[in-house]
C-alpha cells in the first residue's frame, strides 16, 4: 500500500505519472483527467470528509485517476466503472498499488449495474463534456445522483451549463455547490484536435441529496 500524500501538490504530481490511454475512443470523449484539475476535485471530498464513505465511485473511470487519487487520500476502498475495456485494462495498471482496496466494472454509466448505496458511497468523475453526444453530462449526473448521495464532478464551463446543472440538481432533491473554476489542458490525442495543447475553462461542482428527489428513488 502506498504511503498517504499530505499536500494537494503531491497529489497533483502523482497523478500526472499515471498511464494515459493508449488509444482514446474520439466517440466517447476520452482523455486522461489532468492531475492538478483531479487533485483539486479529490481534495476537496477529503476535506469535506466524503473520502471516509464505504466506498468511492469513479464513472466513467477510464484511466482510474479520480479513483487512484482518492485512494492515496484514504478513501477505504474505491469501484471504477467504464463501457471500455481497454480503458480498464489501464486503469487496473494505474491502481495495481491499492490491490484489495479497488473494483473494475464494465458498464454503462446511463444504465447502471449498480444498486443505490445512499450515504454509503461518493461519486467522483469527469464525465463526457456531450461535445460527441449531446447531454451526455447530464446522463452522468442522474446516474450518480441516483446511485450516491454525494456527487463530485467537473463540466465545460459556460452560463447556460450551470443554469441547466442547478435546474438539474433541485429536481433532484440536491444541494449545489460550486467547488471551484479551473483551466483545463488536454494534449492533443484525438483525430479533430488541430493544436497541440487544448485550454478551456471547466466548473467543480458538488451536488448532495437533501430531499426525496429522483435521485433519492433510484
Amino acid at each position: 500500500m502506498p504511503q498517504r500524500v499530505r499536500l494537494m501538490r503531491d497529489l497533483e504530481v502523482a497523478l500526472e505519472r499515471l498511464r494515459d490511454f493508449e488509444s482514446p475512443v474520439e466517440s466517447l470523449e476520452q482523455y486522461r483527467t489532468p492531475g492538478d484539475v483531479a487533485a483539486l476535485m479529490i481534495w476537496e471530498a477529503y476535506m469535506r470528509s466524503d473520502l471516509a464513505r464505504s466506498v468511492v465511485v469513479d464513472l466513467g473511470c477510464g484511466t482510474g485517476v479520480l479513483a487512484h487519487g482518492s485512494l492515496l487520500l484514504g478513501a477505504p476502498s474505491a469501484l471504477c466503472l467504464d463501457v471500455d475495456w481497454s480503458a480498464l485494462t489501464v486503469a487496473r495498471d494505474n491502481l495495481s498499488e491499492f490491490r484489495g482496496s479497488f473494483d473494475l466494472v464494465a458498464g454503462d454509466a446511463r444504465s447502471l449495474p449498480l444498486r443505490p448505496a445512499g450515504d454509503y458511497c461518493s461519486v467522483v468523475m469527469n464525465p463526457p463534456f456531450g461535445v460527441k453526444r449531446r447531454g451526455a453530462d447530464v446522463e452522468f449526473l442522474r446516474s450518480a445522483a441516483a446511485l450516491c448521495s454525494t456527487v463530485y464532478s467537473v463540466h465545460k464551463l459556460s452560463p447556460g451549463g450551470l443554469r441547466l446543472i442547478a435546474r438539474l440538481a433541485e429536481e433532484l432533491g440536491c444541494r449545489l455547490d460550486v467547488i471551484a473554476e479551473a483551466t483545463m489542458s488536454l494534449r492533443q490525442t484525438l483525430r479533430h484536435h488541430r493544436r497541440r495543447v487544448y485550454r478551456f475553462k471547466v466548473v467543480l461542482i458538488r451536488l448532495a441529496r437533501t430531499s426525496s428527489g429522483e435521485g433519492a428513488e433510484g
